[in-house]
């Protein structure tokens, strides 16, 4: 009933020990056997009641021993010495048995020569009346594998054992006490499967553990049934999660957690319950009989080193040059010069650092290996690297880690080189990890208000370990077949070290900022300050620098040019559609976002398994509040530089990331033509770094970070320069964001020219009378019925923090303010939150960039809402009217005050089937209309201001005008209201940290006169939006003399024929119209693009890609060369996402005029299509 393949070796045998090799017999003759691995295990379910039914034939690696073995192959760099497979049958379950299967990748460490005791290990064992057959597979170190064989002895067992291997421990265990006593006597780290059949009764068992702190890792999950039941599904196990996929469903994937067991019958079942971790009230510091003295700390930890030497191959440790490793290489080296001594050998021990040049830890580690004893007894080897070179490392090293928590993947970088350098020479190292959770190491434990609060938080971040630290520890070195050894996390160690009364943990905060004694690990390091038994000690300015996870230790400035790097990688329609995309763990940055995209490209569906930190970072989950870190990183880098370092003549990374100082940015201005205010510095001064010109600059001021250039690709986030496009180019680009078009930037450098020499006082009048200029010239355009009123916003997300302050003018601060947002999906990522009152940006108009904390602006905080999705998960519209009428109902159930929105135009033109009216003029409720795409006739608008609508407006859509400029019209009923209304309370809403921050009085209509009074700001003045306006404005007048049923029909007909021009391409699909917008899915296989893919299409199509697609036709490498701007990727379904090509006012003003728009629509369909069919082509390229 048991079989293997010509690799796999016979398990089953007598008791006596004959083991047996393929073809060869051989005796196991060494008394240790220790490997590393990658372990893969299936078996069919036996437990679960099915009524007779068969077991699911279709689980390959139950049925298909190629599949078996080509799966195992994929965990090969875990164990790169070789792999073994085995399957077979177990128990007598009907109508057919269970089939088992296991696969095992070797690394050998100890006996390397030894084939002889090869997992997956298939042993018989006797029992009362039977036998026990019992199949194994293990990944790890079993440090007391003799002392549990010996406590079998000592409980009457007689079985002998049969190889040297410290795994076999633990299938003997098991086979006499069961496996929860098992798990817990073993000391080690570890990971394993058994599959257990009583021979005589034909019951199965399964049983899984991981190690108490999760050094190793394990998953498991269930196949995916043939059936709609799952009662005949297979249960999948794997050392990582690349092995799972295709296998299991994803649903089902669970990481079992560290210090657990699991069962079918009981599930998971934590078995590793020490009282420091699991009682809340564990505090043997306060009995007076408890005495831990220091000499007892360092000889457990020296214990733990020494225990973690035992190794046939060559092995070193990781210097990362931070204390922890110092300590370890303090204690470590007089073991090792001893072992060498004992067997005539003096060769030097091998450590390994990895960082940018003059990096603090780079410097640390040198003077570290200098203290004992230099090349003499220590054999360094430094991987440095600059930050190019890593950069096409990423997605590599995303697939490995298995992660997307942002954190992780920046130390798992510079983790990765060290690892592949020390790989060349050695199999097993020695590695720091772990001292910062046992004794408060990291920085913000300067915060921790007592001593119970810095114990709770040290339980926490343990309990995390497996999850972050050690997963990535494992992947990192696994990766290239290295094993890494933490003696910190030793299980004695850790209850010796958390006993320890946390008092002697808290950190003194001015000791941070002098590197003294009182900073983080005081107690650690004054532990370890003496020389150790070769006269050897830590040298000060390595013992007292500041802890640096390696990410920043590498280099000060590696985490931002890091992270600037793969943010431009991003869009911002990627990020706007975020909590769409990844609805679990949903990525607040861009950074986050980059790393979540690669992640799912493998690991589809399986975004659950990975526990990222809570709040983005470590130091976000704790008990208090700290400053030191954010969901970037530590925020003042400059406390890791140590008097080591050579002094650098700068650094990329402020003193304080938050928050840059504007008045060191205007020193290196020299005359700018326009008075540039503080809260501009930032943005003109990255415009002029990225070759812009004075007035090219000052277009991108007064914005939020969407109008930002960023330095290293000259362009904002929607990849848009504040030049006009090349006149070979085409653009259809309208629906998300627009570069100035020609006629725009020639009218806003005229206004420009007239401001010019301007400032103080003289600018601000000039500005007052621009603004004027403006509200009138936008009422006459959009033939405003008398009394509407006009009040100018920096862009249409922060346009919805004014109907708030309306409702609050009108009813009172005592009224419960609720907001309903429809077609989240497909409206701005800004104006979800910005109508709840949150900041939406990390930079505000008037104030640059954000600092500290605060989320909500002053005065709004308190507010509710809902917010109503575009489409369901199948594409189909959701009835957002009908949602908004029950959500009004339910406001004025409950006495609260409603502001009711609907869409009239979403990124795909979307709109919603009903505009609600304000109820009784805006006494009861307030209506919202988001018209922000600009695309609706003078009569929708005029329906909407006489049913007393809010409408909120951009010239930056269909108009063209560059990002941002928005308006809020208030219909007359409701500005005659606001007229003799006194500015709402509370007052501080008027604030810099309110809409002080995004509005000066200039903006203001007359019926918010008194709102301007309370914003003042007369020294300031929104240069940047005037000039977006002005350009805005010369769109408009381009289409003024065009009456609306002559515009009306022009794009219904532009509509009609692009939309043919797409059907006509048999990859292409016009999925949906919306009057100038058509919505385009490309087909792949028997499906779709996915978001992900549609991104890559996106950048393409701006780009030459012809020469990259060799077996192109002549006419599909002209429209591969053609570069085309389109509408960014829109997620519309679970199946599919769509691009679009979207009509501006310059493309139908070209219309109405000659048939040049529609080669120009030809054009990018033509790309559209080719680039589909070659898109496996273009993405095997690498661009």
């Amino acid at each position: 009933r048991h079989h293997t393949n010509h690799q796999a070796m016979l398990r089953l045998g007598s008791v006596l020990g004959r083991r047996q090799l393929a073809g060869k017999g051989a005796a196991a003759t060494r008394t240790t056997k220790r490997e590393m691995c990658g372990l893969l295990a299936a078996i069919d379910d036996v437990w679960t009641q099915r009524g007779g039914a068969a077991h699911d034939p279709n689980v390959p690696l139950l049925s298909d021993a190629d599949s078996l073995r080509n799966t195992t192959k994929i965990l090969y760099h875990r164990g790169p010495d070789g792999y073994q497979v085995s399957s077979g049958t177990v128990g007598n379950s009907t109508p057919t048995p269970a089939r088992w299967s296991m696969g095992h990748t070797r690394l050998a460490i100890v006996d390397p020569s030894n084939r002889f005791a090869d997992m997956p290990f298939n042993l018989e064992f006797p029992t009362e009346g039977g036998k026990k057959i019992v199949h194994l597979a293990a990944n790890g170190e079993v440090y007391n594998h003799i002392e549990v064989y010996d406590e079998c002895v000592k409980a009457g067992w007689e079985t002998p054992k049969i190889s040297g291997s410290d795994c076999e421990s633990i299938a003997h265990a098991y086979a006499k006490f069961g496996g929860p006593k098992t798990a817990a006597m073993l000391d080690g780290m570890f990971a394993f499967v058994i599959f257990e059949e009583d021979a005589q009764t034909g019951k199965v068992k399964a049983f899984a553990a991981r190690d108490p702190v999760g050094i190793k890792p394990l998953y498991y999950g269930r196949t995916k049934c043939s059936t709609s039941s799952d009662d005949a599904a297979a249960y999948i196990f794997s050392s990582e999660l690349k092995a799972l996929v295709g296998h299991c469903d994803p649903s089902t994937v669970v990481a079992i957690p560290p210090g657990h067991y699991w069962t079918p019958e009981e599930g998971l079942v934590c078995y590793y319950n020490p009282e420091w971790l699991r009682n809340d009230d564990y505090a043997p510091w306060e009995d007076e009989s408890h005495n831990v003295t220091d000499d007892d700390v360092r000889e457990a930890f020296s214990k733990a080193v020494k225990k973690r030497m035992m190794s046939d191959v060559d092995y070193g440790f990781f210097l990362s040059g931070g204390v922890d490793s110092c300590i370890v290489a303090h204690d470590l080296l007089p073991f090792w010069r001893e072992e060498r001594a004992a067997i005539g050998d003096d060769r030097p021990i091998s450590t390994y650092t990895v960082g940018m040049e003059n990096s603090p830890d780079v410097m640390a580690a040198k003077a570290m290996v200098d203290a004992l004893g230099g090349e003499k007894h220590v054999q360094h080897n430094i991987r440095s690297f600059t930050p190019d070179e890593v950069f096409d490392l990423i997605p590599k090293i995303v697939y490995h880690m298995e992660t997307y928590e942002a954190e992780l993947i920046r130390s798992a970088i510079p983790n990765w080189l060290l690892a592949e350098r020390a790989a060349q020479d050695v199999k097993m190292v020695l590695t720091g990890e772990g001292a910062d959770e046992l004794f408060a190491g990291y920085l913000y434990f300067q915060d921790a208000p007592s001593p119970r609060h810095a114990q709770n938080e040290l339980r926490r971040i343990y309990g995390m370990l497996g999850n972050i630290n050690l997963h990535r520890t494992d992947r990192m070195t696994m990766a290239h077949g290295l094993e890494a050894r933490v003696p910190f996390l030793d299980t004695e160690f850790t209850r010796l070290a958390m006993s320890i009364d946390p008092a002697r943990k808290m950190v003194d905060r001015e000791a941070v900022l002098t590197n003294s004694r009182g900073r983080e690990k005081t107690f650690l390091r004054e532990l370890f300050e003496g020389p150790n038994d070769n006269g050897h000690s830590i040298p000060s300015p390595v013992l007292w620098r500041a802890k640096a996870m390696q990410c920043e230790g590498v280099g000060e400035d590696w985490v931002s040019i890091l992270q600037r790097k793969v943010s431009s990688l991003v869009s911002d329609a990627e990020m706007a559609d975020a909590h769409i995309t990844y609805p679990v763990n949903t990525p607040h940055t861009k950074e986050e976002l980059y790393y979540r995209r690669i992640y799912d490209e493998n690991f589809h569906g399986l975004e659950h398994v990975v526990k990222p930190w809570e709040g983005g970072g470590r130091a976000m989950g704790a008990a208090w509040k700290s400053d030191m870190y954010t969901r970037e990183g530590l925020k003042n880098t400059n406390l890791l530089s140590h008097s080591l370092q050579q002094k650098a003549a700068f650094s990329t990374t402020s003193s304080s990331s938050s928050s840059r100082s504007f008045s060191t940015a205007a020193q290196s201005v020299e005359g700018p033509a326009v008075s540039i205010q503080n809260f501009d510095m930032e943005a003109y001064n990255a415009a002029l770094e990225s070759g812009y010109s004075d007035f090219e600059a000052s277009l991108t001021l007064g914005g939020d970070d969407r109008s930002l250039i960023k330095t290293d690709v000259r362009t904002n986030k929607y990849h848009i320069k504040p030049v006009p496009i090349e006149s070979t180019s085409v653009f259809r680009g309208s629906c998300t964001g627009n570069p100035p078009t020609q006629r725009g930037y020639d009218a806003a450098m005229e206004l420009f020219a007239k401001l010019e020499g301007l400032e103080g006082k003289d600018l601000c009048s000039a500005v007052q009378a621009v603004y004027d200029d403006h509200r009138s010239r936008l009422s006459a355009l959009l033939n405003l019925p008398e009394g509407t009123e006009v009040v100018l916003c920096p862009s249409g997300s922060d346009a919805e923090y004014i109907p708030i302050a309306i409702a609050r003018a009108l009813k009172g601060d005592d009224v419960h303010i609720t907001n309903g947002i429809t077609q989240l999906s497909e409206i701005g990522a800004g104006s979800a939150p910005a109508a709840v009152g949150k900041y939406f940006s990390t930079h505000v108009p008037l104030v640059g960039r954000l600092s500290g904390e605060r989320e909500v602006l002053s005065g709004f905080e308190n507010l509710g809402g809902i917010t109503v999705s575009a489409r369901d998960n199948e594409g189909n519209v959701v009835d957002a009217a009908t949602e908004m009428d029950n959500f009004a109902e339910e406001a004025f159930a409950r006495g609260a005050y409603p502001i009711i929105h609907g869409v009239f135009g979403g990124k795909t033109g979307l709109r919603d089937s009903k505009m609600a009216p304000s109820l009784e003029g805006g006494d009861k409720s307030l209506s919202v209309v988001d018209a922000c795409q600009g695309r609706f006739s003078t009569d929708e608008l005029h329906e909407w201001l006489n049913q007393d609508s809010l409408v909120l407006f951009t010239a930056s859509k269909f108009y063209q005008a560059p990002p941002f400029c928005g308006a809020v019209l208030i219909p007359k009923g409701v500005a005659d209201k606001l007229r003799g209304t006194p500015a709402p309370q509370p007052h501080t809403m008027f604030d810099a940290e309110g809409l002080g921050g995004f509005l000066t009085e200039k903006e203001m209509p007359p019926c918010l006169q008194s709102w301007g009074e309370m914003l003042g700001q007369e020294r300031r003045s929104n240069v940047g939006l005037a000039l977006r306006w002005e350009a805005g404005l010369a769109g408009m007048e381009a289409l003024s003399h065009v009456p609306d049923d002559v515009r009306i029909a022009a794009v219904d007909n532009w509509a009609g024929t692009v939309s043919n021009m797409v059907n006509g391409e048999d990859n292409l699909d016009a999925w949906c119209t919306e009057r100038s917008i058509v919505s385009i899915r490309v087909q792949k296989g028997d499906g779709w693009l996915s978001m992900s893919e549609l991104r890559d299409l996106y950048r393409w199509m701006s780009m030459d890609v012809s020469g990259l697609v060799p077996d192109a036709t002549e006419e599909e490498k002209e429209a591969l060369s053609q570069s085309t701007y389109i509408g960014q990727p829109v997620h519309v379904s679970d199946s599919h996402a769509i691009v679009r090509i979207a009509l501006g006012v310059e493309s139908l003003v070209s219309y109405l005029d000659d048939t040049k728009t529609l080669q120009e629509d030809q054009a990018v369909v033509k790309k559209l299509a080719a680039i589909g069919k070659h898109f496996a082509t273009l993405k095997d390229s690498g661009h």
